[in-house]
């Protein structure tokens, strides 16, 4: 699923550019520029007869973003790019696989609303496309015909050749990815049914992906996690490439393909992906080879681990170009993809940890950083960071490091916050929050709003004192209570059981601490009394100051009897017996000088204070910046302005006084919200729920 979005939000970011643009390009990029490329071999030597040469295309001068990719049945590659600023669509070929690149005289006359760019059929004519329609033209002058899809269905990618339209269509309702098959002539659209297709496209609605064909229109292609073909002649599916050869030719989690085509042959692909770190299209070609045995990997590698993907990998992709010389590798224990749990990641790298064989660098989010520390594990690296603490948000780092010697260094942090009137915010603890919530349930507005529901939770649990050496059962019992009080008093049973997946306490459990449900607007508009709300971007900022001054509410830490509670993310630690430890102590300082930070979002605030000063939220004026509305209700809109020089200063005196950090080991956190999920969701009741958890995860927290 996460492939999925990254997807989408990459097509939606570029696509208003096809509606507004002209013609052709204002500037006329220069025709026939020679360009280098890089190559690299690679390929399978136990599972494939052939290895796959990747050589890397450059792109033309001036296109950033690549929105669309095909070949024509001349054996050209047809590309429609745009530039960094999303602007100038152009339309390029390439008749020598991308040597150079000429401005094509392509047609560009279609447009639809939200489309996903131009794209052209194996004889060159125009089609574009959204999530919901289709239109396509056979040349100037001829029928523009329109495909529409049913409610509840999203246009996913589709590719034409002669009279054959493919259209990968998923289902919301189902869960399930089909391929329509269109006769152009005809417009009669049939649908496919081969058991080892329908098997690969139930795989392909969870992670994305992309359709083409090829020139002759008897062959489609389908890109997931490997590349399969299918016969549309003689009903055979199979594979192009399986997944071992695909990861060889794309970095997984630092890359996503958004789009490919292949030649009439098969020997070529041409693979358009997204390069997560440096947000930006890539191209490369794929050439079928002979098999070749590959050169031993240098063992001369600085290992960087992280339990779950985060955006700490541009971070390493900029220190690999300061450092060619040495490799850098970055790892990622827990991708729920292959089977391996939370628990057996953490169990793997502690195994590898204790032999002396561990990752040189360990991003420590989620990860028992407390016991590394007590284990000796992590190198004291208080000599790098104390001399300069001034330039740092420091009392954040030493409260995360207990006040004593710094072993685990946050980059970046946020601040859950509770956002209502003076009573909402006048609670010291939760308990006295619930008598609140109590008193103003019934008075016609909801408690939350049931989007916000899993924020609360977690917040309220990872503020909360149930976790200590072990997890106390009848406290848990009495938050899952609490949660079933919230619920009850503001959710209907018909709508709390239509929450999507993506708003259910499990699904805020696994993307933690990325996950923020924004209550803001619910609250401005009445559709909710008091919301939870992470304190983690300045546009954050900037919509709970519009609904403090204009609805006369304030925010405030949550459960601040227990600290002032803060979430450290990004948290760099150093394995004491790593085999390149001056290697990771050079990528903690480069990480602390800011340069990283500065080209990334992070998803939190620096830990580094300079970081705080030049933003373009902040201007002593306060002028108006933005706005935002949710897209069920357009009309109902909350005006943002910039932060003054006094309110950012606020701000900063609000961050000095955090000193507790939450409690978020992530096998604890997913134990409880799943249990959280069978409360509120399945009827289950709290006892039980509570009993199930401990008896799991005391288990795990005294291994």
């Amino acid at each position: 699923m996460l492939k999925k979005i990254i997807n989408l939000a990459f097509i939606l970011m570029i696509s208003f550019v096809v509606c507004s643009c002209s013609a052709k390009s204002e500037a006329e990029p220069e025709r026939g520029r020679k360009v280098e490329q890089n190559e690299q071999k690679v390929g399978n030597e136990t599972t494939s007869e052939a290895s796959w040469i990747k050589k890397t295309l450059q792109k033309p001068e001036g296109a950033e973003f690549v929105n669309s990719l095909n070949y024509l049945a001349d054996g050209t590659i047809r590309i429609n790019t745009v530039d960094q600023d999303f602007q100038n669509s152009v339309i390029w070929d390439t008749r020598n696989n991308g040597d150079s690149w000429d401005n094509a005289d392509a047609d560009m006359s279609l447009t639809v609303e939200n489309g996903y760019g131009y794209h052209y059929s194996a004889e060159g004519s125009l089609y574009t496309y959204n999530n919901r329609k289709l239109i396509l033209s056979a040349g100037e002058g001829t029928e523009v015909k329109t495909i529409n899809i049913n409610e509840g269905e999203s246009i996913s990618s589709a590719a034409i050749s002669g009279n054959m339209l493919a259209v990968l269509v998923d289902n919301m309702n189902s869960m399930q990815s089909r391929v329509d098959i269109y006769d152009l002539k005809t417009m009669e659209c049939r649908q496919l049914n081969n058991p080892q297709l329908s098997e690969f496209l139930t795989s392909l609605f969870e992670i994305g992906g992309s359709i083409a064909v090829d020139s002759s229109g008897e062959m489609i292609y389908l890109a997931g996690i490997e590349i399969a073909q299918y016969d549309l002649k003689r009903d055979n599916f199979d594979y192009l490439l399986d997944q071992e050869s695909l990861n060889g030719l794309v970095n997984q989690g630092e890359e996503s393909i958004t789009s490919f085509a292949v030649d009439s042959t098969g020997n070529k692909i041409v693979l358009c992906v997204m390069d997560l770190a440096a947000n930006r299209s890539k191209l490369y070609m794929c050439e079928k080879g002979i098999k070749k045995e590959l050169g031993k990997a240098s063992e001369d590698k600085l290992r960087i681990y992280s339990l779950k993907e985060s955006g700490i990998r541009q971070a390493v992709s900029l220190f690999q170009e300061k450092c060619p010389e040495l490799e850098v590798t970055f790892e990622v224990g827990y991708t729920g993809k292959d089977g391996v749990t939370l628990s057996d990641a953490i169990r793997t790298l502690n195994t590898e940890l204790m032999a002396g064989e561990g990752p040189d660098i360990l991003l420590l989010d989620g990860l028992p950083a407390d016991s590394y520390v007590k284990s000796g594990i992590l190198e004291d690296v208080t000599g790098i960071v104390e001399p300069r603490k001034d330039q740092f948000f420091y009392n954040i780092i030493s409260a995360y490091n207990g006040g004593d010697n710094v072993y685990k260094v946050p980059m970046t942090f946020n601040i859950p916050v509770i956002l209502g009137d003076t009573e909402v915010v006048g609670a010291n603890n939760n308990a006295e929050l619930m008598e609140v919530l109590e008193r103003k349930a019934g008075n016609g507005i909801p408690l939350i709003s049931p989007e916000n529901l899993s924020s609360i939770a977690g917040s309220l649990f990872i503020t909360s004192d149930i976790q200590q050496e072990t997890l106390d059962e009848e406290k848990l019992a009495d938050f899952y209570y609490d949660l079933k009080m919230i619920s009850d008093k503001s959710i209907s049973d018909e709508k709390r059981q239509s929450i999507d997946e993506w708003h259910r306490l499990t699904y805020w459990a696994d993307q933690y601490p990325t996950m923020n449900s924004l209550p803001e607007l619910d609250i401005y508009f009445e559709r909710a009394q008091f919301g939870i709300d992470s304190l983690s971007l300045f546009e954050n900022y900037m919509q709970i100051l519009t609904v403090c001054k204009e609805k006369g509410l304030s925010y405030q830490y949550i459960n601040r009897e227990k600290g002032n509670h803060f979430i450290a993310s990004n948290v760099l630690g150093i394995n004491s017996t790593g085999k390149h430890k001056d290697a990771a102590k050079l990528f903690l300082e480069y990480y602390l000088s800011g340069e990283a930070q500065k080209a990334g979002v992070y998803g939190g605030f620096s830990i580094i204070r300079s970081n705080m000063e030049g933003t373009r939220y902040v201007s002593e004026g306060g002028e108006w910046m933005t706005s935002t509305s949710n897209k069920d209700t357009p009309e109902e809109v909350l005006n943002m302005y910039a932060i003054t020089t006094a309110e950012l200063q606020e701000l900063i005196a609000f961050f000095e006084k955090a000193d507790t950090p939450v409690k978020d080991n992530a096998v604890v956190i997913q134990k409880v919200m799943e249990q959280a999920d069978a409360c509120l969701f399945e009827g289950k009741d709290p006892e039980s729920a509570a009993k199930e958890v401990c008896r799991e995860i005391n288990l795990y927290l005294s291994e």
